[in-house]
């Protein structure tokens, strides 16, 4: 399979991660229920000439004591979501395609969700143009973690979580919604969603970017911290006023309320939209 069929393929399946908040049952949301994610999976079994084949996967694992590691996924995405246990609950969701119904499935036993340590990982067959799987990980961590998030063609998504963080997709979007502590992400092709919560950022800030991709960000009212948001190649809308020194071009830097630790928010290739939450 092409690169670029893959990467299409994975934005499609995908692309709702992004999606605007309160929007969290959205089709190919991580929150979507698994039956809805199965209804919807199997509406495309018959694309082209291909069968395919859903299946959703549950299992636990003790919380890592160092950084949680999702690193060189490359057929599927990643999404943390922070809860009140003090363990790890995992979803896979699997899609694979064949020509065959039995082949798909077949493809689908061979997917396996591997825990090492802090590691997490989905092993499975090559894939190639006749055919082909993914796993999409849904893992519900503690709300403290440290996590190390890399896919390479696959949707990357953050939610709920405080801690250390180093996050990139490199084909897909990344959606963050209501971190805190010190938190790295990129994207190298892919759409940047950030959704802000609370009154300020929790912990040394956040610094965020795609290289080509529309980015997002949203900020609750009353919001204080220090905000550096910029498009080099693209319009920026800002839906509320602020007060700056100098001239608004593609660029805004400013504090918010009282100011506090770095909001950094660029695209280098797409349109900046700015807004109150």
């Amino acid at each position: 399979m092409s690169r670029y069929a893959n990467v299409l393929r994975v934005l499609v399946v995908f692309a709702a991660l992004i999606a605007p908040a309160g929007a969290t049952a959205q089709r190919g949301s991580p929150r979507q229920s698994d039956a809805d994610w199965l209804a919807d999976c199997n509406d495309g079994r018959n694309r082209d000439y291909r069968e395919r084949f859903c299946e959703v996967r549950h299992s636990e694992a003790p919380a890592p004591r160092g950084p949680l590691t999702v690193d060189g996924l490359r057929n599927g995405g990643v999404s943390v979501i922070g809860a009140g246990e003090n363990k790890l609950t995992i979803t896979t969701r699997i899609q694979a395609e064949a020509r065959t119904m039995a082949e798909a499935r077949d493809i689908a036993r061979q997917v396996r969700t591997v825990v090492s340590g802090s590691n997490i990982r989905a092993e499975g067959p090559r894939s190639d143009d006749d055919a082909w799987w993914s796993a999409n990980l849904i893992i519900w961590a503690p709300r403290r973690s440290d996590l190390r998030l890399t896919t390479s063609n696959g949707p990357v998504s953050v939610e709920d979580i405080s801690g250390e963080m180093d996050l990139e997709t490199r084909n897909g979007p990344l959606a963050l919604r209501g971190l805190s502590g010190n938190v790295r992400a990129r994207s190298s092709n892919g759409p940047l969603s950030i959704v802000l919560t609370g009154s300020r950022w929790e912990g040394s800030g956040l610094d965020a970017e795609t290289r080509n991709g529309p980015l997002s960000l949203r900020i609750p009212e009353a919001y204080s911290a220090r905000l550096e948001a910029g498009t080099n190649n693209g319009p920026m809308s800002l839906g509320f006023p602020v007060t700056v020194v100098g001239r608004i071009g593609r660029s805004i830097s400013t504090n918010l309320g009282s100011g506090g630790p770095t909001i950094r928010a660029i695209t280098h290739n797409g349109p900046l939209s700015i807004a109150r939450r």
